[in-house]
């Protein structure tokens, strides 16, 4: 997309401020030639004319005054006066430092590699040749998740020009950015050939069988994406499998299966209340741990420890 950046030191960009010392200036020139710049800019940078600013524009922002602001800017070099095909501009400089304008050319060749990696009728083919591999270094790719150097990416042999089946390739993330950035890549990493048994994963399987290629895949999910399953909080190990319900012959389930949970017992009216409120292991009073250690695991019949009283009744401790 179009856009213009600015340096951090624009404001005071030694140019700009020269025009405070030149014949007519005032304390007001230099941040009316600033906003005059500016302006300029932001219009070419928003129509791609990749610098240059017509004289209708020009005029449209200086009004009255532009005949003198350009006189300035001009003297300052931040403007200088050109024909192209005839026509009379006004290129502004550049310096990065100053302000930097994203160029047609730029923008034309992002929109080019979006589209030409987003048509189904190149991406299908390039994937069904390379699979999922770079042709750069072989590393397996990643089409899913989050965006790392291994993300899979299409790239394009010929930079600036469309793309076709034969000048994509599929590459890691890394390899393609390292391209891009070094004119000396291919001769130092020369592209591998296709694979002859190319390797799918599941999405491109069912990437190249929904556009017209069926597939499936012959590979699994890589060690970086592959996530451990959650398990219920509090769980230590995978629930036993459950054995499919059986029916006895009086009509009574004899086990359960995943669709048949267990039938729940019926509780045991014939114990007392001591029994249910006294668990061995409780701690509590009247439990077999609690209050001897040893029994049958009920607790029945045995004697219940008496509270130990603290302190005399009514006075302090001593």
């Amino acid at each position: 997309m179009p856009w213009i950046r600015s340096g951090d030191n624009a404001a005071t960009y030694p140019p700009l401020m020269s025009i405070a010392g030149m014949r007519g200036a005032d304390e007001r020139t230099v941040n009316e030639a600033a906003g005059f710049v500016f302006r300029c800019a932001f219009q070419s940078g928003a129509h791609m004319t990749d610098y240059l600013v017509d004289v209708g524009t020009a005029y449209m922002i200086g009004g009255a005054r532009t005949d003198e602001l350009l006189r300035l800017c001009q003297r300052a070099g931040i403007f200088t006066e050109v024909k192209d095909k005839g026509l009379r501009y006004f290129k502004l400089i550049e310096d990065p430092e100053f302000i930097h304008i994203r160029l047609r050319k730029e923008i034309e060749w992002e929109r080019q590699q979006r589209n030409d990696t987003r048509d189904p009728g190149l991406r299908a083919p390039v994937l069904l040749r390379d699979g999922d591999q770079c042709r750069w270094c072989t590393k397996r790719v990643e089409w899913r998740g989050r965006t790392t150097n291994r993300t899979g990416t299409l790239d394009h042999l010929h930079p600036g020009q469309p793309g076709t089946v034969e000048t994509m390739v599929v590459a890691c993330k890394a390899c393609n950015s390292a391209r891009q950035a070094n004119p000396q890549w291919e001769a130092d990493h020369p592209l591998l050939a296709a694979p002859r048994a190319p390797l799918y994963g599941r999405w491109t399987a069912e990437y190249l069988t929904e556009n017209g290629y069926p597939t499936e895949p012959n590979i699994g999910p890589s060690d970086a994406t592959q996530q451990p399953q959650a398990r219920p909080s509090g769980a230590d190990t995978a629930p036993e499998r459950v054995r499919p319900a059986t029916t006895a012959s009086d009509g009574r389930a004899t086990s359960a299966g995943p669709d048949h949970p267990p039938p729940k017992k019926s509780p045991d009216k014939s114990k007392g209340r001591s029994d249910r409120t006294s668990s061995a292991g409780s701690g509590q009073v009247g439990s077999v741990l609690g209050s001897s250690g040893v029994g049958s695991g009920s607790g029945e019949g045995l004697p219940q420890p008496k509270p130990r009283r603290r302190g005399r009744r009514g006075g302090g401790a001593r």
